[in-house]
């Protein structure tokens, strides 16, 4: 159990395998996180992508829930970096357009606020 005084998310770069050495990524750059297999594919918002042999599960309580948001039993996405959410989906700004898990639906749509239709989060 953490400190009452210490931050759950102290850090704001991780350090990510690269070649034969590692890379300091700044978290708030990344885009998505997506799962293949027993490794998970780190997509960076230019377009830069780090693969690292860990699966879904050991990076996603080192991230910050306020910022990323698991919506598919594959995908982690940084809610910063939606463009759109439409009928069960959700698009980035890089195009990128990602299937919501039904189980993933609630609490996605609880990060956000909903102008408009009242209709409009299905």
């Amino acid at each position: 159990m953490k400190a009452s005084n210490e931050c759950l998310y102290p850090t704001d770069v991780f350090l990510v395998s690269c070649g034969m050495g590692c890379k300091r990524i700044t978290v708030s750059d990344i885009a998505y996180i997506e799962a293949m297999k027993d490794n998970c594919v780190i997509h960076m918002i230019d377009g830069k992508r780090y693969t690292q042999s860990c699966p879904m599960g050991d990076i996603e309580p080192e991230l910050n829930p306020n910022m990323f948001k698991r919506i598919h039993r594959s995908f982690i996405v940084n809610i910063r970096y939606i463009d759109m959410y439409y009928y069960g989906h959700v698009v980035l700004e890089n195009g990128m357009e990602v299937h919501i898990g039904d189980k993933y639906r609630e609490d996605l749509k609880s990060s956000f606020h909903f102008w408009g239709s009242r209709n409009r989060n299905k």
